[in-house]
């Protein structure tokens, strides 16, 4: 086992590779390399030894039984589900313009603690992210990730009184970007400021010639479906996330 910063990996004799990254609710995701199903038995067992705390694994829904029993015989159960949604930019353009107070900053812009902050504040009220208390010093090294890209992750922040009041985080994937967060503080749900994000990072990603995104919706959230399918998304996945939690442990 490999160790660095939150970051483990193990390996088998003949290669196959798995990593686990420690998320800022205690959390580790579990990495699964796809193309050696065979040794996915051995990695687990190796994961489940050495690390404490809720292990997740995310798998396509529908996949071969093969795959769920290996699952379940390493102690994981499916714990939620989310769809994968496809959006069309223009169609998130489509609407009319919005005027705001906010200014719309990138990231970079900002100390990373202030954003940190917001950012937990906002996940509190998203589904799967309980607990979640992420710090300045993981934000910044995030932003390392090869998919970042400053122009696709804004702060809304208020140009009277200066407080951050929401935020989203698109990454530079191919062949699609992925829209990985958009969320406002509670004061500020029922206004327009999340559709004034949306269509900044439209505006960017259009001018690219980008002509989709891809979103994840948790199932039980049924605002974010209206919302997603109001922008013409399509869904095209579900996604079951998968829990390992020993007795004793934080669910």
């Amino acid at each position: 086992m490999n160790d660095r910063d939150g970051v483990r990996s193990w390996s088998t004799e003949d290669g196959a590779v798995m990593k686990a990254v420690q998320r800022p609710d205690g959390a580790w995701s579990i990495r699964l390399p796809e193309d050696r199903v065979a040794a996915w038995a051995a990695l687990l067992s190796m994961v489940t030894s050495d690390l404490s705390g809720a292990l997740l694994v995310s798998r396509p829904g529908g996949q071969s039984v093969e795959v769920d029993s290996v699952l379940r015989r390493a102690g994981f159960t499916p714990a939620r589900s989310e769809t994968v949604w496809r959006l069309p930019v223009a169609a998130l353009l489509a609407r009319p313009s919005v005027r705001t107070v906010h200014r719309i900053v990138p990231v970079t812009s900002l100390e990373a603690h202030s954003v940190a902050a917001l950012d937990n504040s906002i996940r509190r009220d998203i589904p799967g992210t309980g607990g979640w208390v992420g710090t300045g010093a993981q934000l910044t090294a995030s932003l390392d990730d090869p998919e970042f890209d400053p122009a696709l992750y804004l702060v809304a922040q208020h140009s009277k009184s200066g407080s951050l009041d929401g935020l989203i985080r698109v990454w530079n994937r191919s062949p699609e970007p992925r829209l990985g967060c958009i969320g406002v503080t509670r004061p500020w749900r029922r206004t327009r400021l999340a559709l004034t994000l949306v269509q900044q990072i439209a505006g960017t990603l259009y001018a690219r010639g980008v002509t989709h995104i891809t979103a994840e919706t948790d199932a039980t959230n049924h605002d974010s479906h209206l919302m997603v399918t109001h922008h013409g998304g399509e869904p095209v996945q579900t996604i079951i996330e998968w829990q390992n939690t020993r007795p004793g442990q934080p669910v």
